[in-house]
This record gives C-alpha cells, structure tokens and sequence, in this order.
C-alpha cells in the first residue's frame, strides 16, 4: 500500500499549519498535499513531503478532493487520506497504515461521524469515478458519493474508527466566512433532482431516474 495524504483548505491555514507540524513529526514518510483555495495565505511548507497546489480561484471541496485523487492515482499511489483542515489525525504512521490495510483495496473507509476524515482506494475510484463537482463549493458532495457506493456491487463502505480525529473542529471554515454556505439550500435541491430525495430518503436507483 502507498498512501498520499490531501488537505483542502481556504481560510484556516493557522489551524492547518498546527496539524501540519504534528503530521510532520508522525508520518515522516507519507506525502502530504495541500490544495489551497484561499489567497496569500501563509502555509507552512518547511516538510519535505509537502506539496501545496495553490489555487487562484475557490475549488470547491468536490473539485479540490478530484485534484488530490487524480493527482495520487496518476502518481502511483494506491490510496488517499483526505483530512479537513481544521481536524487533527495524530497517530502512529504503522497504525493508520494498519487501519487501512485490515480492509479489501475495494472499500472506502470513514470515519465514524462526518467525512472530515476517509480514505479513497485507487479500486474504488475507478469504480465510482469522481465527486460530483455541481455540488459547489460544499455540502452534499459527501452524500452524494455514499449513495453512488451503496448502488455499486463491486464497491463497499465501512466505518473505521481508527480515522477519527483525535482533535476535532467542526466547520471551522464556515464558522469564519459564512458565505461559503450560502448555496446549501441549492445544493439540497440539486440532491433531491439528482437521487429522488433528501439523503436517507432517496428513491433513484441512477442519477436522476434515468
């Protein structure tokens, strides 16, 4: 297994840097890689294994995560672990490697509560292909992707408590620019038109009935 490690981030690089610093000390080995959808913001990249894709224009998290997954499966990497950047991860490297390797190269793996925290396998990626980039700049992507699994044979989902933070923010970037927020409604809608009904209650068995 070769795992890369992508963070998205727009507003909070002072929570990011943190988690960086202990991330650098923990996983002396694995790559890290930052997509940065905000301006002039100030990253630490003093880690070797640190790579920042700096953004000029706000991604989106569906658009940012494809950038990561593309970037580690064309790179040779078998798996991803996409973090928030208001989250901390601090484990041994040889126990999330241990974490992730009890399972089949076809399961997606979450953490117990929101997908601040989930890996990617190259094998399910092929299968169920990229996050819907409509779903813009956040909300329901996350949804999304977990119907698109459950309706797949060939791919599965299981929920590892291994992943979950042992620091844990919720919606810190929000919490700073609440504008990011403003389509959630929007994108509410879009889920309903696209699976038949709220996440939960979806009625489509293919996007939009077709």
């Amino acid at each position: 297994m070769k795992l890369l490690i992508g963070i998205p981030t727009i507003n909070r690089a002072d929570l990011l840097n943190a988690a960086l610093e202990k991330y650098h000390e923990c996983y002396p080995n694995l790559d890290i890689l930052v997509v940065d959808n905000g301006v002039n913001q100030n990253i630490d990249t003093r880690n070797p294994k640190l790579r920042v894709f700096a953004q000029t224009s706000n991604l989106g998290v569906s658009a940012s995560w494809n950038l990561i997954l593309r970037t580690a499966f064309s790179e040779g990497f078998s798996h991803a672990l996409i973090l928030n950047d208001d989250i901390e991860l601090v484990i041994a490297e040889k126990d999330l490697l241990g974490h992730i390797a009890k399972y089949a190269d076809n399961t997606f793996l979450v953490q117990l509560g929101t997908w601040c925290s989930f890996v990617v396998p190259k094998k399910v990626y092929d299968e169920v292909g990229p996050f819907d980039e409509q779903f813009f700049p956040a909300y329901f992507e996350d949804n999304d992707y977990a119907i698109r699994i459950k309706l797949n044979p060939n791919v599965q989902i299981a929920w590892e408590g291994g992943l979950c933070p042992t620091l844990y923010r919720n919606s810190m970037t929000i919490q700073k620019d609440n504008t990011l927020n403003q389509n959630f409604m929007n994108n509410r809608q879009k889920f309903i038109a696209k699976w038949g009904g709220e996440p939960g209650r979806e009625t489509f068995s293919t996007p939009y009935g077709r």
